[in-house]
Formats: C-alpha cells, sequence, structure tokens
C-alpha cells in the first residue's frame, strides 16, 4: 500500500488530499464530509471524528483505494471557508471525481457523511460514479432538519440539573431555547441576500445556509438508483435514523444497516443527545462501521467479478 499527499486543480482552488493505493486496487472511494470547517480525516477544532483516515486504512485492507481532501479554506486546501456555498462543494467533489478517474485505479464510489450523504448524490447525477455509500444520512427538508434538532437540544437543557441545568435555563430566558433560537435562523437566512448574518452574538454563513434550507434532498436520493448502502444510527440526534429507511426504501439497489447504539459520530452511546459528544471523542469510531463499510464494498466487488485475489 502506498499513501502520498496530492493536490488537485479545482478551477479557482487547489485542493491538497491523501490518496491511498492498495496493491492491484480494485475500485477507488472519495470520501465526502458532512458540515463545517472539515480537514480530509473530517476533524475540525475541538472535533476529531477521525472517520475517513480510519475508513480508508480499512478500505485499502480489502484492495480499495481512497482519496480524501481538506476542504477549500481548511487545513492544506486553498479558498475561503466562510464564504463557501454548496455549489462550491459540489465544484470540489466533480474537481475530485474527474482527477481520481484520470488515475486509472477503478470504478469511482463516494462516501459522505451527513451533509456528504446529500452532496455526494447531487454530484453523482452528473459524473461518472458507480455507487455511493451514505453515513447518517438525512431525507427531511433543511428547516424540517433543524426543527427536529431543536426537539432534542430542549429535552437535552431540560433533563440538565444542578449549576449546569440553572445556566443553561438562564441562557434560555435571555436569547430563547434552541426551537426559537432555529426559527430566527431560518427566517432570518431565508430572508437575507448577504454571506453572514448575526444571530445570538455569533456570525452564521447564511450563503451556506440558505442553500441547504432550499435543497430538494429528497429529489436527490428519489433519483439515486446506484449501487447504495445506507448506514443509520440508531442513536443519531442530528439526522433522523428513520430518513435512511426511507432512503433505502427509494432504491431497490440500496442496502439498509442500523446499529441501534450508534451515535452520529459513529461512535457508540446510550445517550440519545448532544451532552455525550465530549465523552465519545476520548476514544475511536465504532469498529462496527469499517466492518460494515467493507462487508458491503467486498459483496459489491464480488458482483462486479472484482474480487481481491
Amino acid at each position: 500500500m502506498t499513501q502520498s499527499i496530492v493536490s488537485i486543480d479545482a478551477g479557482d482552488v487547489t485542493l491538497a488530499g491523501t490518496l491511498v493505493i492498495p496493491d492491484a486496487p480494485k475500485a477507488v472511494v472519495i470520501f465526502v464530509h458532512g458540515s463545517g470547517p472539515m480537514d480530509r480525516d473530517e476533524n475540525s477544532k475541538g472535533a476529531k471524528l477521525n472517520i475517513f483516515n480510519t475508513l480508508a486504512d480499512a478500505l485499502a485492507d480489502i484492495g480499495v483505494a481512497s482519496l480524501r481532501y481538506d476542504k477549500r479554506g481548511v487545513g492544506a486546501s486553498g479558498g475561503d471557508f466562510k464564504r463557501m456555498c454548496q455549489a462550491d462543494l459540489m465544484a470540489d467533489l466533480s474537481a475530485c471525481i474527474a482527477w481520481v478517474l484520470a488515475q486509472g485505479l477503478g470504478p469511482v464510489y463516494l462516501c459522505g457523511h451527513s451533509e456528504g450523504t446529500a452532496i455526494a448524490p447531487a454530484v453523482a447525477a452528473q459524473t461518472d460514479v458507480v455507487g455511493l455509500v451514505l453515513l447518517c444520512p438525512y431525507l427531511r427538508p433543511g428547516p424540517d432538519l433543524l426543527r427536529w434538532q431543536a426537539q432534542g437540544a430542549e429535552a437535552d437543557v431540560a433533563g440538565l440539573t444542578g449549576v449546569t441545568g440553572f445556566l443553561a435555563k438562564l441562557v434560555t430566558k435571555v436569547f430563547g431555547g434552541p426551537m426559537q433560537l432555529q426559527e430566527k435562523l431560518i427566517a432570518r437566512v431565508l430572508r437575507s441576500h448577504s454571506d453572514f448574518i448575526w444571530l445570538a452574538g455569533k456570525r452564521v454563513p447564511a450563503r451556506w445556509l440558505r442553500d441547504f434550507l432550499t435543497a430538494d434532498v429528497a429529489a436527490l436520493h428519489r433519483t439515486n438508483q446506484r449501487p447504495t448502502f445506507v448506514l443509520a444510527a440508531g442513536r443519531d440526534c442530528q439526522c433522523p435514523p428513520s430518513d435512511a429507511a426511507t432512503i433505502t426504501e427509494m432504491n431497490p439497489q440500496a442496502q439498509l444497516r442500523e446499529i441501534a447504539d450508534l451515535s452520529h459520530l459513529l461512535r457508540a452511546t446510550t445517550a440519545a443527545g448532544l451532552l455525550d459528544y465530549k465523552r465519545q471523542l476520548s476514544g475511536p469510531i465504532d469498529p462496527r462501521v469499517a466492518t460494515a463499510v467493507c462487508a458491503w464494498f467486498g459483496a459489491e466487488l464480488q458482483d462486479k467479478g472484482m474480487v481481491r485475489v
């Protein structure tokens, strides 16, 4: 296996990434990040997920090459992350697909996590992509997804006790509860025409959020009829696990796997909300994730007559 640092021309920016090539590769996967300033390993400040590098190593063991890259404006990639929109994310992924196809590493698959599960099928519809892996996908419109997340956050706040609970409820009285803040955010972003807005003392990337709120994600999944592996996290508080089942029903070539005690961070948990995230991030992703993804790829490559000898 070889691992090398690569540069990819994406038009107005140069993207930096890591290419992993096993001996005699049978296929290649490009990883597609979730929301936020994520690097090639799907890490950001304060949130070291280490999802894509972990999966890349596991896939290499079964003969699948991979490309993972820093988002524009993150890590070693050029550009301005704060002014990015979903069209930029799609253009960058398209450039990566074209670059990988030129390497001749075999058929191209996309593996998206969270927001990446919407970006991946959108770009796949316009490019030469054979199949998809969707980790913690969502189906419902952006406004409905934010409201669903807010309901969970309100339950988290209501369950807090002691000094932490007192302070959280005090903040809620001053700025409004999670649901109130989400409704304000949705309304203000959809009315805005600028790159940023201010809400509760924070600068919010309105340009990206407008794309997120208005995207027809259901149509993207309905159009996708490629071989697709869908992984649902039963303890996901950011993307409803039930959406994964609906996505699978839309595609006769899709396969669903739900891990009941898995969180959106792809870690095992017994908690239902965000409050357990700090503990989860102290450890690696659950090994069942890589096992499930590799099992699907093994069957997929066998169906296409590309089993590694």
